[in-house]
């Protein structure tokens, strides 16, 4: 069985992570990591001399491992291996706990984040994921296309794949891992310091599950530090990989020895989910009483304060079609019930950064200009900028900017084009703004309060990831002359009743 103990981690005894090569754990401390400030630190094998084990060198190993495994067969496996990833089982608990004083979140976010990992390793999450994304049948086999002077098949295949996952929510990596193994791809999976054992932990169930399942087979977990760009230099090249996954701002890393230009130069194919923020947009139909503006605050605090905003999903720019003193009283009930929300979601800041708590009193100066709600105890506060101009800072740690405005269609000129999600109220004000704000970059529209519930198997960032990570074939036959006539027949049929059914 697969089994770490984490001891208590201190200053003086830093702790082991262990990389995961290939159903195998390799736990040596050849190197050490530091936090800035040096409270956080842990022991972590050196990569250089384990590379011939990191990376697939034989790419036809990927294919005959899978050759005769269904998807329906990897998800019974990965739903197995889910059950022994909650809380309740030591190695996910102690990698919960060990991830705590690493993470930007507070322990109950923390700790909601994770009870979230075997949610998506259940039957239901991962066939929807895979059905609704891509489809087992084109993972399983090569699926016909409709031509009618030809025959025409395509099939998806895994690739070697390097994932940068960004830590800010340890269910990234669960998110990450669980696509991985339903498109049947290699994956080496580099770690972040602020959530160095989330991988380990889930890739360990599935050892303990089966450590020659093709699954584990195909999973490398490892870390490496910014001064390693050798090694880095090393592992990305295309006779290694594929693909590249990077989350939110982490592939920054390998910008020191490759740019985006090279790597897909080389036939290295970059999926870059960049960074994005999020915003809502209320329209006069949110502020004709005090009530509804009590209920508005209190879904559209939901979407402001998921995971202390660390997620990109979360709302930090309100834009509302509002009078002044609407826009106040908005604000202090959206204070209000920030302050009072699902521990699991949302809580105190954990580090609440001094130059922000500085920008925050500079702007509770300009009374003229703006309306401060809170923002005393490092608890997050609500700005309203009376002029509609922005404030000098970004919103992040709880701290929400509201804008009023007139006319909605103003806005669309003020929409970023890293803008991610736009929650948006009432419903009816979707249809005149959806296609103005695709065309500014906007990836995802969502009713107020549900930020935080992603669709299971939709794109993400404007990217379908699972499709866009595989390897699309296609297989092209002509028949010959004396097959024409019952081909033809045969192809005209199948068209025919394609269009009647």
């Amino acid at each position: 069985m697969f089994f770490y103990i984490i001891p208590r981690m201190s200053s003086d005894h830093p702790i082991q992570i262990p990389f995961i090569l290939r159903g195998q754990e390799i736990a040596v401390q050849d190197l050490l990591y530091q936090s800035r400030d040096g409270t956080n630190q842990f022991h972590y094998p050196d990569p250089r001399p384990l590379l011939d084990r990191i990376v697939l060198s034989d790419p036809t190993q990927l294919q005959r491992d899978f050759a005769s495994m269904r998807v329906s067969e990897i998800i019974d496996f990965l739903a197995e291996a889910g059950k022994a990833m909650t809380l309740n089982h030591a190695r996910m608990e102690q990698a919960c706990r060990f991830s705590v004083p690493f993470s930007a979140l507070p322990e109950s976010i923390v700790r909601g984040s994770y009870d979230l990992i075997p949610v998506v390793f259940s039957k239901l999450a991962l066939r929807t994921m895979v059905e609704n994304e891509i489809g087992s049948n084109y993972l399983d086999g090569w699926v016909e296309m409709p031509y009618a002077d030809k025959i025409a098949r395509r099939r998806a295949y895994g690739a070697r794949t390097l994932h940068f996952i960004s830590g800010n929510v340890p269910v990234v990596a669960a998110l990450s891992i669980a696509r991985a193994a339903l498109i049947k791809s290699d994956n080496i999976i580099k770690v972040t310091p602020n959530d160095p054992l989330t991988a380990s932990a889930i890739v360990g169930a599935m050892m303990d599950v089966d450590p020659n399942h093709p699954v584990t087979k195909h999973f490398s977990v490892v870390y490496w530090s910014k001064e390693l760009q050798d090694f880095e230099h090393e592992l990305i090249q295309p006779r290694y990989l594929e693909k590249i996954i990077s989350w939110g701002g982490a592939l920054g890393g390998i910008n020191s020895t490759l740019n985006h230009g090279n790597l897909q130069a080389s036939g290295i194919d970059v999926i870059a989910l960049g960074p994005k923020f999020s915003i809502s947009i209320l329209g006069r139909e949110a502020f004709q009483s005090s009530a509804e503006i009590n209920q508005i605050a209190k879904r559209t605090a939901k979407d402001a304060g998921s995971f202390n905003m660390e997620s990109c999903g979360s709302s930090r720019f309100h834009f509302v079609q509002a009078s002044p003193g609407q826009a106040m009283e908005y604000a202090r009930r959206l204070y209000d019930h920030m302050q009072h929300q699902d521990p699991s979601l949302s809580a105190m800041p954990k580090n609440f950064p001094a130059d922000l708590r500085d920008e925050i009193n500079a702007t509770r100066a300009q009374d003229d200009f703006y309306y401060v709600v809170g923002g005393d105890r490092n608890e997050g506060a609500v700005v309203v900028s009376l002029t509609g101009d922005l404030p000098d800072f970004f919103p992040m740690h709880k701290v929400v900017v509201v804008i009023p405005f007139e006319d909605p269609l103003q806005l669309v000129d003020r929409i970023h084009p890293s803008t991610q999600t736009v929650g948006i109220y009432p419903e009816t004000l979707k249809k005149p703004l959806r296609d103005l704000l695709v065309a500014r970059g906007v990836c995802r529209f969502i009713s107020i309060g549900h930020t935080v519930e992603y669709s299971i198997g939709g794109p993400f960032n404007s990217t379908e990831i699972m499709r866009r990570a595989c390897r699309w074939i296609l297989d092209e036959s002509y028949p010959s002359q004396w097959e024409l006539p019952g081909f033809y027949l045969r192809k005209a049929w199948q068209i025919l009743k394609h269009h009647i059914l």
